[in-house]
């Protein structure tokens, strides 16, 4: 085919969209409008503030709106395949996936068990028993539909391909963190007010950072998940009060919790023996 025949209706139909900061800007207010739906159907549910019933529901919620949306972005927005996401099942996402989670818990536990070792902090079994215990056990499973899976599919998965396809890896690694501490801390000032900006914003930031460096070095959101699950899992298990009792839960969040957050990425490095492609554009080809 040369220069001068025309591209085919179906080619031409596929590059025409949405300019990159429009798809941008959609999806992130499309990911908060969701967020906002899983507060109000809490609401319908009074007494205790999170409770597995309100969990539950929460997570179902989150996780039954955000796939449609991010796979209708996808299909009218980007007008690209899915796949080009990186977030299917294969043997290469399993191996991902362990890497992300090695990636978090090598460095915590590592530091759990110095703050035990030190008598800085102490575990005992929660005041609720057995239902605490079976509680802990769903617990897992409740953060990967509420919070793994949705938030990296939406920030690692769609907004970075988006992002990486246009820059750098490393500039669409900080601008992702951007719009995930931007989206994080909006929800938190919706429900807290402006008092919790200081300290949620740069959470987030610091959270989005490590997540997205992740997502360079192994090329897949799984790693992201992984590493997002056993996070949320550990802190949430460890600093709620309702699945264990915690003594010294200043310090295990000091400690425990911080040194993932600065040896996560030298983990992942070791554990895949790659540094990554930071100044490379990934394109995203229809």
């Amino acid at each position: 085919m040369d220069d001068s025949t025309p591209e085919p209706p179906e080619v031409r139909a596929r590059e025409h969209r949405p300019p990159l900061a429009v798809r941008v800007v959609v999806v992130t207010a499309a990911a908060f409008a969701i967020w906002q739906v899983v507060g109000l159907v809490d609401a319908l549910f009074p007494g205790e503030e999170v409770s597995p019933l309100n969990h539950t529901v929460n997570a179902v919620t989150a996780f039954v709106l955000a796939l449609p949306m991010v796979w209708l972005a996808r299909r009218h927005l980007d007008r690209r395949p899915w796949r080009g996401l990186r977030l299917t099942a294969d043997r290469d996402g399993w191996r991902s996936f362990l890497v992300g989670a090695a990636s978090w818990a090598l460095p915590g536990v590592a530091g759990i068990a110095l703050c035990v070792a030190m008598g800085w902090s102490a575990f005992g079994p929660p005041a609720s028993g057995a239902q605490g215990m079976a509680g802990l056990l769903l617990l897992p499973v409740l953060v990967l539909l509420f919070e793994a899976v949705p938030e990296e599919l939406i920030f690692r998965g769609y907004l970075f391909r988006n992002l990486n396809a246009a820059m750098g890896a490393w500039l669409a690694v900080a601008v992702q963190a951007v719009l995930f501490a931007l989206w994080g801390s909006g929800i938190w000032v919706v429900d807290g007010g402006w008092a919790v900006l200081a300290e949620r914003l740069p959470l987030f930031l610091g959270m989005g950072v490590v997540l997205g460096c992740l997502r360079v070095l192994t090329g897949s959101v799984w790693a992201c998940v992984g590493f997002h699950l056993v996070f949320q899992t550990v802190a949430q298990a460890l600093l709620n009060g309702r699945y264990l009792e915690v003594v010294g839960a200043d310090t295990l969040t000091a400690v425990a919790f911080l040194l993932p957050f600065v040896l996560g990425v030298p983990t992942a490095i070791l554990l895949t023996r790659t540094t990554g492609r930071w100044s490379e554009r990934i394109p995203d080809p229809a």
